[in-house]
């Protein structure tokens, strides 16, 4: 509060001054470290995997859901697990983006780099998020920007730092790669 007072008293002393005259260098007003955002965790012991959320995502829910796709060279369909994680505030009229984790065996992963397995009609394949020594985490290609939900700006910004740790506690940063 102090601060905003401070800057409307400079901002008000310069539109009075005349063009021109000798401005004196008034020192910044001393500011507290600000503390860093709080976040809260969503952790799952069965992926074992944790996935750090803004704190207004309190009361977020998972919605379990799997992928589906095609191995290419014989069109054998194949399927494994994916979990949203739904912003508190969505609702059916009116929807906020969601968080989905496509959850891959390192040999499903394999195929998807590969370019054997398709999981998606995109031209790209899905983005890896992290993985552990049993699974590989990754978010669809186009998961973000084709509907009308709210929050994607939000979420764009939130996942352009990735946020999944995988173990618990451990930063995933894949190397080379970048989360859209």
């Amino acid at each position: 509060m102090r601060f905003r007072k401070v800057l409307l008293f400079l901002v008000a002393g310069a539109a009075i001054q005349p063009a021109g005259a000798g401005a004196q260098a008034v020192p910044a007003p001393a500011s507290k470290p600000s503390a860093a955002p709080a976040t809260i965790v969503y952790r799952n012991n069965a992926y074992g995997f944790c996935f750090v959320l803004p704190a207004n995502w309190k009361g977020y829910t998972i919605v379990p859901e799997q992928w589906s796709g095609t191995i290419l060279s014989s069109g054998q369909a194949v399927h494994g697990p994916q979990l949203l994680i739904r912003n508190p505030k969505w609702t059916k009229k009116t929807p906020y983006q969601d968080i989905p984790i496509m959850v891959f065996t390192p040999a499903q992963w394999q195929q998807v780099e590969a370019v054997t397995m398709s999981v998606s009609a995109a031209p790209i394949g899905p983005s890896e998020l992290g993985q552990n020594s049993r699974y590989v985490f990754a978010l669809p290609p186009r998961w973000i920007g084709f509907t009308d939900d709210l929050g994607q700006q939000e979420l764009e910004t939130w996942m352009s730092q990735n946020r999944l740790q995988a173990p618990c506690g451990k930063p995933a940063t894949p190397p080379g790669k970048n989360i859209p």
